[in-house]
């Protein structure tokens, strides 16, 4: 299952985290090629890794083998910051209910238990913790096949530019709505039968830091199939 972790929940996962930055160097600088974010020690973190940032992690026996990180938009984001020319003098919308979803990345050859690919659990993890979390929607950017595997499963995506070659990779910026019915039809997809965030070992709502992550009733047991048609509707 997965934990969300942010704050100083950073600090008490230290060794876990050691495992993130590392996941994260391999993927993105040695199988990906990101040349200029290097580090010599093998690390990858940045500038974006405040407190306020929400890594979604997903650690099966032991190794991670997933990893999502959410930023809010009220505070500098890649978009924002590194990123601004995707879009130009393009409106996009910011709130404290929206956040931006970055360094998306699985084990291409890591199965669950019951054999579900790593980045299936990994795009319905991310789901379901925006809806247990009150974020309403995610900035993403990234390549086209993404948006085409949102739009399968029913999420409700807006492009905020044409498509743009980006350092030889073509990237499409996107406001993506968080919906239950999302949620439901990549359950009957993936087959997925549960939540796949850990409430208990993941850190408290980033929205509301006095409460604990709560699991979302539609998802737990026979409540799944006896309320699908009402989180349809929503």
């Amino acid at each position: 299952m997965f934990q969300a972790i942010w704050g100083s929940g950073v600090l008490r996962r230290t060794a876990l985290m050691e495992e993130v930055w590392r996941f994260r160097h391999h993927h993105f600088v040695d199988n990906y090629g990101w040349e200029e974010i290097r580090k010599p020690d093998g690390r990858e973190i940045d500038a974006f890794d405040t407190t306020e940032a929400v890594h979604l992690v997903l650690a099966l026996e032991g190794k991670v083998v997933a990893y999502s990180r959410l930023l809010p938009t009220t505070r500098p984001h890649l978009l924002s910051d590194v990123y601004p020319e995707l879009i130009g003098d393009r409106p996009y919308q910011t709130g404290p209910k929206i956040y931006e979803w970055t360094r998306c990345v699985s084990d291409r050859d890591a199965r669950g238990p019951d054999g579900t690919p790593a980045a299936n659990l990994l795009l319905t993890g991310v789901l379901e913790f925006c809806l247990m979390a009150g974020i309403e929607a995610l900035v993403v950017e990234t390549h086209p096949k993404l948006v085409n595997l949102l739009l399968e499963t029913d999420w409700e995506v807006t492009p905020l530019s044409a498509p743009v070659d980006f350092k030889g990779h073509l990237v499409l910026p996107i406001h993506a709505e968080t919906r239950p019915r999302a949620l439901l039809k990549q359950h009957e997809l993936y087959r997925f039968e549960g939540r796949l965030i850990d409430c208990e070992a993941s850190d408290n709502n980033p929205l509301n830091r006095d409460q604990p992550l709560k699991p979302l009733p539609y998802i737990e047991g026979d409540y799944f199939e006896n309320h699908r048609k009402h989180a349809v509707g929503q």
